[in-house]
């Protein structure tokens, strides 16, 4: 008993091997592949290679029985999430400090399981999903999308650079003026840090810009001009400026409850694409309390 399928806009694009595979998760990739090479599955009533890109409306045959639902592994909380903006492709939200972008494991709270009862009024079939990431306890402008095709845009722009992201810091000592640390980083997987002193690693860059300066901290913005592992944490250590609170790289657990870092501008800079009606537009995030009372406590 076979099935067909009629190809949805959220597959436009895709291959037929992946199609199968995410169709049915429970027919072994062997068979898949076997059934697409001795034509027992068809598109358009014609035999194709297991590398065709499906188009939208296109029709496929195939002989497994109808998949079994799954159930779903994570579930909706009706917990509060601030919605900066919304429409049926991309959700912007400004992350509190101590939650997970997504959850760890079943039971667990983050943006993705509080998302996902906003995300029902659009595409109730699609988990929303984080393109970037914010530590549990960095607060911030985040960016999740709503369906496939927004995934795909918003993945892209992030490889190609055509989203910006800022942050604003507080960080140890006088850090005055303007400048560039470029400085590979490695993740070490024992002590789960970004570390600087390898002489191999991926190249890391973060662009930085003293705002206010005192004789003990300073409030720096910061750019990511690539998204490593902690990138900015590990690169203001290094330059001798720890983030304020930030113990895992030189800060002090006195001085705040967590590191005073928190994304506050997300901006489109690019039109050619899927969400090019994005184009110039700036989400912001304000600064959370417990980092404006640490700006007020160093005179910043």
């Amino acid at each position: 008993m076979g099935n067909t399928w009629v190809v949805d806009k959220d597959f436009d694009g895709v291959r037929l091997d992946r199609f199968l595979r995410k169709k049915y998760t429970q027919v072994p990739l062997s068979a898949i592949m076997r059934a697409i090479r001795t034509g027992e599955v068809t598109v358009n009533g014609k035999k194709a290679s297991p590398s065709y890109r499906l188009c939208e409306k296109d029709q496929i045959s195939v002989p497994f029985e109808d998949p079994k639902p799954k159930e779903p592994s994570m579930k909706p909380s009706d917990k509060f999430l601030e919605v900066l903006f919304m429409d049926e492709n991309i959700l912007v939200v400004n992350k509190p400090s101590d939650l997970l972008s997504q959850p760890a494991s079943g039971g667990d709270d983050s943006v993705v399981n509080r998302a996902m009862s906003l995300a029902n009024k659009t595409d109730k079939d699609f988990i929303p999903t984080p393109v970037h990431r914010l530590d549990r306890n960095v607060s911030g402008v985040m960016l999740l999308a709503l369906n496939i095709q927004s995934l795909r845009a918003l993945t892209g722009l992030f490889r190609e650079r055509k989203i910006i992201k800022r942050y604003l810091a507080v960080v140890k000592g006088p850090l005055e003026g303007e400048g560039i640390v470029d400085v590979s980083l490695n993740k070490d997987k024992h002590s789960f840090k970004a570390r600087t002193k390898y002489t191999k690693g991926k190249r890391s860059i973060t662009r930085y810009r003293a705002l206010r300066v005192s004789s003990d901290a300073s409030l720096v913005e910061l750019e990511l001009i690539t998204g490593r592992f902690h990138q900015l944490r590990a690169h203001l250590s290094h330059i001798g400026h720890p983030i304020i609170g930030d113990v895992k790289y030189g800060g002090r657990k006195k001085e705040a409850p967590r590191p005073m870092l928190h994304a506050y501008v997300i901006e489109f800079t690019s039109k050619d694409h899927y969400l090019g009606y994005l184009f110039g537009k700036k989400f912001t995030a304000p600064m959370p309390i417990d980092m404006i009372e640490i700006v007020n406590f160093f005179k910043l």
